[in-house]
């Protein structure tokens, strides 16, 4: 029960401090990245709390919300900050100096 609270909090975290980083990003592929990890952060406490509730007034399991939370908020989560650490990257390194 623990961890749940952890991984709660680390992706409100995420959820609150992304949107600010994409807005400070400059235009192009990294603020792209940065808010597709934001939304992957914000999806994964939504899509807990969407299957908790499902099952608790279905009274039947509901399998969608739990992948959402599961596999594809992890993964997009993943996906987007590694794309947002390589276009900082590129960017960089493409910079005139």
């Amino acid at each position: 029960m623990f961890w749940f609270w952890v991984i709660l909090a680390s992706s409100l975290a995420l959820a609150v401090a992304l949107p600010f980083l994409a807005r400070r990003a400059g235009p192009g592929w990294t603020r792209v990245f940065l808010w597709i990890a934001a939304a992957s952060a914000i999806a994964f406490p939504v899509g807990a709390v969407l299957h908790n509730a499902a099952d608790a007034l279905l009274h039947a399991e509901e399998p969608v919300f739990f992948l959402l939370a599961v596999i594809g908020a992890p993964a997009g989560l993943m996906i987007g900050l590694a794309g947002a650490a390589v276009s900082a990257l590129v960017t960089r390194r493409h910079r005139p100096s």
